[in-house]
């Protein structure tokens, strides 16, 4: 029988009634750090998924390299600037438990090298084709001197040049991402290219056939595959290894399952005129918002790619890569 001390008695009656009858109800606890950053299933073959609120959150420090603009005048971004990007960026990755924060800004004093480009096939007002590039080795001794093997390092580049970014199991010395300064504050392209940095593929990674298998075993990602475990749902094999995100056959809809895609673009799909009839919500049915995608809202990051996200986040900070060896600083909120 349950006995209470008369001045116990304005205590809530659901209270009272717990005590009697040992019915205290479930609560909700947080996954510790093995949980949420470790422990990897068959059922969750990404660390976390199975956690109802998350566990720790690790932070990574950011070295940005701030080089003057294509006339070696003015400095094209700044501390200000870097600093409200940082926090947009956060605003995709702070829900998975990853958090960026501002290391170092280092001011280049040379010009970023200018856009120049002699073919005319896929020019655009900047001058560059689609998705231009250039080498590490173009930007400076002083970009060498100051690389961060311990922290994120982005550079900050002119318009005309596209973005991108290193994937992780890369054998290189420089792992680098590089976004545009003048859209770095409103734009969800730097987290779309740290998400690369952070092992995530493109939505239409694989997108020349629906049922492809994208083999775990293949020689760019052999390093991480050797510990991966064979999901229960065998979803997590296929087209980005992430079962959260629906097929996408961006520019090669027309190939793949016979109509057209382009409808569903902005004004940068390739291929934008097509003879193929438009795809029904049947036959194509992409994520529009999500951030690996190439669409027109990339603002969303779903549970299991944040979690195949903290997955090389910890392989980051687990392997050193040519003397890349991320640190992070974690914290429980």
């Amino acid at each position: 029988m349950c006995k209470m001390n008369s001045k116990f008695f304005a205590i809530m009656t659901t209270a009272i009634l717990m005590g009697c009858l040992g019915t205290e109800p479930e609560e909700v606890q947080s996954c510790n750090e093995q949980q949420f950053w470790y422990e990897i299933t068959p059922d969750n073959p990404y660390p976390g998924m199975a956690c109802e609120v998350n566990g720790p959150t690790k932070t990574l420090a950011i070295t940005f390299f701030v080089y003057k603009d294509n006339e070696g005048v003015n400095y094209i971004s700044n501390n200000s600037s870097i600093e409200t990007g940082v926090a947009f960026i956060n605003t995709v990755y702070n829900p998975h438990g990853i958090d960026f924060t501002v290391g170092e800004v280092i001011y280049v004093d040379v010009a970023f090298p200018d856009v120049t480009d002699e073919e005319e096939n896929n020019k655009n007002d900047s001058g560059g084709d689609y998705g231009d590039g250039f080498n590490v080795e173009d930007l400076s001794e002083e970009f060498e001197a100051n690389y961060n093997f311990s922290n994120v390092n982005i550079v900050m580049v002119t318009d005309g040049w596209g973005a991108y970014s290193m994937f992780p199991w890369g054998d290189r010395t420089h792992y680098v991402t590089f976004v545009r300064a003048s859209s770095f504050e409103t734009s969800y392209v730097p987290a779309h290219e740290l998400g690369h940095f952070l092992g995530l593929y493109h939505t239409h990674q694989y997108s020349s056939n629906p049922d492809t298998d994208s083999h775990l075993d293949y020689t760019p990602v052999k390093r991480w595959a050797d510990d991966w475990i064979v999901p229960t749902e065998q979803c997590y094999r296929t087209g980005d290894f992430v079962c959260g995100t629906p097929y996408d056959c961006y520019n090669f809809c027309e190939e793949a399952i016979g109509c057209s895609a382009a409808f569903l673009y902005q004004g940068e799909k390739p291929g934008q005129e097509s003879e193929y009839e438009d795809c029904t919500s049947e036959q194509h049915s992409p994520s529009l918002d999500n951030l690996m995608s190439r669409y027109g809202d990339r603002s969303v990051l779903t549970d299991d790619q944040g979690a195949r996200a903290r997955y090389f986040l910890q392989y980051l900070s687990d392997n050193n890569r040519q003397g890349n060896q991320l640190n992070y600083s974690i914290s429980i909120s």
